[in-house]
């Protein structure tokens, strides 16, 4: 269908030429004088130029597209760098490129100025930038690049379509979070916390440097007998800290606000060495065990930039056996409900619910009742003492 409509525009620009040059010398024939033959040879040079340009056949070998900077969060700008390679130096007079995309975000940037008007001559490559402003969170992907070649009278016109698929992943807004400890559990947990104070000093695992501090009887005096230098006996840490970060990502009118919660609570907590896990329930499960690295962490980031609400969430507590296992569960939602306190209550030892509300929620009784579990609102606009506000008694 594309190939017959570009047929079709290209015969109605090749019939316009060949009307007008006929025209013209018609024109000049029957009427003879120095006004009409001054008016064709004048129009002729133009005339033969579009028929040439007709032709012509242009092709595009290479398009390269630079998104500066790499990582964009939600509200930043980007700058945008198109680079075009032709086929062959026929003096254009002038193009018009344009960005084929299947987003909305860049279909209103686009809107704002991102085509431009480039005057060719006889160069084979040629390069424009724009700059993308305020850009939203999600996947956005870029198709191609649309090129209207023109002559200088637009009596000839040539559209050629570069393929050129490109994703620009815009991710999160992170804010700063003041972070401390939520709760400690004892023997609970798989991993160990680096801010363990309680040690099983029946089980020495392994020697380290002695620290000015350190007990008279955690010396290893065997090792001192040897190397004349003092080390001390590394005991297995006993505390755990383990946390398991959920997100309900059904569709709210406040689910942005949810992912900037929860993308920074991950780099807060990561960032501070704490044990975490995360879960995204939304049309799908999706499981991210054991974060602990920036490699780790930029796996959840990618998914929460991605991430689109769901009409309708399968996720089931009673179906993750994963819970048992964790000290504290931190679950972010927009709104709590008897069932969901239910099922929470029935699950985890420890839990603390945050609402992330324009207005705080009502505690209802069946909150009251089930003390395990703590319902915290979040303002969705400052959430900076969060987790020292959630540590107050």
């Amino acid at each position: 269908m594309k190939k017959w409509q570009a047929l079709i525009e290209k015969s109605k620009h090749f019939l316009l030429v060949s009307l007008l040059m006929i025209i013209t010398f018609c024109y000049a024939m029957f009427q003879g004088g120095f006004v009409s033959w001054f008016v064709f040879f004048t129009v002729s040079p133009f005339l033969l130029y579009a028929f040439i340009f007709l032709l012509v056949k242009e092709n595009i070998l290479l398009v390269e597209r630079k998104i500066e900077p790499s990582h964009v969060e939600c509200g930043q700008s980007a700058k945008v760098t198109v680079t075009v390679e032709r086929k062959t130096r026929f003096p254009f007079a002038y193009m018009m490129m344009e960005e084929l995309v299947n987003s909305e975000a860049l279909v209103q940037s686009r809107v704002q100025g991102t085509n431009t008007i480039k005057f060719v001559g006889f160069r084979k490559k040629f390069c424009w930038d724009y700059v993308l402003e305020n850009m939203s969170r999600g996947e956005h992907r870029y198709l191609g690049v649309n090129i209207i070649f023109y002559d200088f009278f637009g009596w000839a016109k040539k559209r050629v379509t570069a393929e050129k698929e490109q994703v620009i992943l815009v991710y999160p807004r992170v804010r700063e979070m003041r972070y401390a400890a939520l709760q400690t559990k004892f023997d609970v947990g798989t991993m160990m916390s680096p801010y363990s104070i309680v040690k099983d000093t029946s089980m020495a695992v392994g020697l380290r440097e002695y620290v000015p501090g350190d007990r008279f009887s955690w010396i290893h005096w065997k090792s001192f007998a040897k190397t004349q230098t003092l080390q001390s006996k590394e005991f297995e840490d006993r505390q755990s800290q383990e946390l398991m970060l959920v997100l309900h990502a059904g569709k709210s009118p406040l689910f942005e606000e949810k992912i900037e919660l929860v993308a920074s609570m991950l780099q807060t907590i990561v960032g501070e060495r704490g044990d975490i896990s995360f879960v995204s329930a939304g049309s799908k499960t999706n499981v991210f065990p054991n974060i602990q690295g920036n490699k780790q962490l930029d796996q959840v980031m990618y998914h929460l930039a991605a991430i689109k609400p769901a009409e309708a969430v399968k996720f089931q507590l009673r179906d993750q056996q994963v819970f048992k296992h964790i000290a504290t569960l931190l679950y972010v939602t927009s709104e709590v409900s008897d069932e969901l306190l239910h099922s929470l209550a029935n699950m985890v030892k420890s839990c603390i619910c945050f609402v992330v509300a324009e207005r705080p929620p009502m505690q209802t009784e069946l909150a009251k009742r089930y003390k395990q579990i703590r319902v915290v609102y979040v303002n969705p606009t400052d959430y900076y003492h969060l987790f020292t506000e959630v540590m107050k008694p």
